[in-house]
């Protein structure tokens, strides 16, 4: 008795390491944020080209060559990749840290959005090696929204078993993607794949990019996802009237249970308004808006698929009164013409009177897409009045300078500064001003006009200057 007692005990500590060694466990991804040098055509590190052999790799982003600037979510860069209309897509995988167990439940997610900019060179079928001069090739906007697809993979990135995909991401702002899989066979190795909206008749050019990779984990294959709830919409007050002159207001919000920017519809006046700021993370909705004169109607709902919620507020913005007279009797001589009402202008300082070399002018109410070198359309006002000046005063040489704030501290910032800069220079020569009369130059983040510890002051500084550099044509 004694003695089967004894070999029962040592087959049990015999049998412990194999036991712990089949725990379950978590399986963490290298290199999970994406980071990387920003580039075209190179993965990021820890990241295998998993894609077509003759086709370029997927990208690190925001490089800024396929004019992608929209800043990452976690750490400085992200993945790109591409579907393209010659049937080919794009691909990256890795080794496991921890294989995963076969009948075994996990969760993943990861951050995801799409780039409404994203221009490629398009190789034609003469272009027989990549070895020949490209750079005369024409780029095509890679702009429609596709999906992810997650694969087991072997070594030689053969796909060996669908784990999940995500639904089309049509998404421009950064929204959060979980998953919940169980392979039916062990996994060593994962692929993330770009693919087309499905079904599809035709392939096409189509991105997505992808950020903050979490670790595998493992779950109860009876374990039910967290609960949606319905989003909560308010207007904080008072609104913020931060410059009366030019009827410009601050809008803050509060949004809960909200995740991304596509389930948020403002509207000014019945006016769909699209250029906002939301952070999922604190709930936050803060914009900038220019106003009309007497009441404006604001208008803000969210929507998800718990349900939806509104708020609504109105602003008053005072008539301007050109001249105001006191009560009781008043005469006026019939000889005495009125005179006209000077043009209202929004550059007062572009003004030959007072003007001089070195002389720098913000340009109020100039805005662009977001992360984007794409003039806004209510920007034309403003670009009309420099090109009109510049036409009365075809001696003045100027330089228009792009500034970023600091939102992210990266190298980005001084391609996206340069971008918008140079937008705006060939808007202007354009419209007939000679290009050797207009220089621009990218400033990055380099100088900043107000705290970048708020948003107000992080709106001021990313903005665009007129430097004069010449009175006298020379």
């Amino acid at each position: 008795m004694i003695l089967n007692y004894q070999i029962h005990i040592i087959l049990f500590f015999l049998m412990l390491p194999a036991a712990l060694s089949a725990q379950v466990v978590a399986s963490t991804l290298a290199n999970g944020s994406f980071e990387g040098i920003p580039r075209h055509s190179v993965p990021p590190g820890s990241w295998s080209n998993c894609g077509f052999l003759t086709e370029s790799p997927p990208d690190v982003q925001p490089s800024g060559a396929w004019e992608v600037f929209r800043p990452a979510y976690h750490g400085y860069t992200y993945l790109g990749m591409v579907t393209r209309e010659n049937d080919t897509w794009e691909a990256v995988g890795q080794r496991l840290s921890t294989p995963l167990i076969a009948g075994q439940c996990y969760s993943f997610s990861l951050y995801m959005c799409m780039s409404s900019e994203y221009w490629s060179q398009v190789v034609p079928d003469s272009v027989r090696s990549r070895e020949e001069d490209l750079s005369g090739l024409p780029k095509k906007n890679f702009n429609r929204p596709i999906k992810l697809r997650i694969w087991s993979s072997d070594m030689s990135c053969n796909r060996v078993e669908l784990l999940a995909e995500s639904p089309t991401v049509s998404n421009t702002y950064w929204e959060k993607y979980s998953f919940r899989f169980k392979p039916k066979k062990k996994v060593t190795h994962f692929i993330l794949e770009a693919f087309y909206k499905t079904p599809t008749l035709f392939p096409y050019n189509g991105n997505i990019l992808i950020d903050h990779a979490s670790t595998i984990v493992p779950i109860s294959c009876d374990q039910e996802e967290e609960p949606v709830e319905a989003p909560i919409v308010q207007f904080l007050q008072p609104i913020e009237k931060i410059d009366r002159r030019l009827h410009k207001v601050k809008v803050d919000a509060t949004i809960q249970n909200i995740e991304s920017k596509d389930q948020i519809t403002f509207k000014v006046n019945d006016q769909l308004i699209r250029v906002f700021d939301f952070d999922a993370r604190t709930s936050s909705f803060s914009t900038l808006l220019i106003l009309r004169e007497g009441k404006n109607n604001l208008s803000l709902h969210a929507e998800n698929e718990a349900g939806q919620d509104d708020d609504e507020t109105s602003v008053y913005i005072a008539e301007t009164i050109a001249s105001q007279e006191p009560p009781g009797p008043r005469s006026t001589p019939a000889s005495t013409p009125t005179p006209p009402k000077e043009d209202f202008r929004i550059l007062t300082d572009l003004n030959t009177n007072t003007l001089k070399t070195g002389q720098i002018i913000r340009v109020d109410s100039l805005f662009f897409q977001a992360d984007s070198s794409r003039i806004a359309k209510t920007s034309y006002t403003v670009l009309q009045e420099v090109i009109r000046f510049l036409e009365e005063h075809p001696q003045v040489v100027i330089e228009v300078g792009g500034h970023t704030n600091n939102k992210p501290a990266h190298n980005f910032c001084d391609q996206l500064s340069t971008a918008r800069a140079r937008a705006v220079a060939t808007y202007i020569s354009n419209k007939g001003i000679p290009a050797e009369r207009i220089k621009y130059k990218g400033y990055g983040k380099r100088r900043p006009i107000a705290s970048n510890e708020t948003l107000e002051g992080r709106n001021r500084n990313q903005r665009v200057e007129i430097k004069i550099l010449s009175t006298t044509g020379s």
